[in-house]
């Protein structure tokens, strides 16, 4: 047992040393002041401030978030983790939209439902995509999967592709009743050539994550809304298309392979944008939220 034991604690600090060294936790003791920021901001209080400089605490490493909240609190941009370093993260300095310009951005999204047949530039498509990165994830997983159509002809496949998986299912009688809608717009298509599904878009973005994340519906709602918002600053037009989630997750789930949607990933959200073919003059007037202001 001892022989064991010993063999198990040397893998054990193997796999704690090979952490630490993936965290690649260092500290610039030209910049750093020692005011303990890094160690009181840190989620999980894995940073010791004992020590001379900030250092990881022995053994702690494996409870990192990877929330990189040490590198961005840092007033002195003392601290690199994970090999990124300060110089390359955008300054909470720098400008933010006023409230304002975000309140008439959020007042005026519209959902897009008529599409022009332009693409999008495909390195706007990923600089999107990777901002939307950004949004939070519980537990700060970070594992929501975009996969996107680039362009018309990849959409007309996916097109052609999930109408005929439907006529298939209908075909067979195996569409559940709550969802023979999608059956009627699978025979509208072949019969009149009408997309009720996407909407003749150019461009469709699916999240998916792990179906054993923490909060996988979530992450992968929150990280599209990011999406929809910068879209739409870039006059990109966009829509929550509950039909295609509903079709891809809930009828044709099988098809999941040929749209290269990772193992062990589910979809969870589909949103299709391009250039809105509708110019809107003027928000709507919402009544307001459903406000409880809790007194106990």
């Amino acid at each position: 047992m001892a022989i064991i034991n010993t063999a198990l604690g040397r893998y054990e600090n193997n796999i704690l040393s090979v952490l630490n060294r993936m965290m690649n936790f260092t500290v610039d003791q030209d910049k750093c002041t020692k005011c303990g920021l890094c160690a009181m901001d840190c989620p999980v209080l894995i940073i010791d401030r004992k020590t001379e400089y900030p250092t990881i605490k022995e053994g702690k490493e494996k409870n990192c978030l990877e929330c990189q909240h040490c590198l961005a609190i840092c007033p002195q941009g003392a601290i690199s983790i994970f090999g990124k370093e300060p110089k390359n993260s955008v300054l909470a300095s720098a400008p933010i939209p006023k409230a304002m310009e975000l309140e008439n951005l959020m007042q005026n999204r519209r959902s897009i439902r008529k599409f022009k047949s332009e693409e999008v530039d495909k390195e706007l498509i990923h600089h999107m995509l990777t901002m939307a990165s950004y949004a939070p994830t519980a537990k700060n997983e970070n594992n929501v999967h975009f996969t996107v159509v680039e362009g018309r002809e990849q959409m007309d496949s996916l097109r052609q592709l999930v109408y005929q998986s439907l006529k298939d299912k209908a075909e067979k009688e195996e569409i559940p009743t709550r969802f023979q809608y999608l059956a009627n717009f699978s025979k509208v298509w072949f019969a009149k050539n009408i997309d009720v599904i996407f909407r003749d878009a150019p461009h469709v973005v699916i999240a998916s994550a792990p179906e054993n994340g923490t909060s996988p519906l979530e992450d992968c709602t929150i990280a599209l809304s990011y999406f929809e918002l910068l879209a739409n600053s870039n006059g990109i037009g966009t829509l929550w298309d509950g039909f295609a989630t509903n079709a891809l997750v809930d009828v044709v789930p099988e098809i999941k392979g040929k749209l290269q949607i990772p193992e062990g990933n589910k979809v969870f959200m589909v949103m299709l944008f391009g250039k809105s073919g509708r110019k809107y003059s003027r928000s709507i007037q919402n009544p307001g939220g459903n406000i409880t202001a809790l007194a106990l």
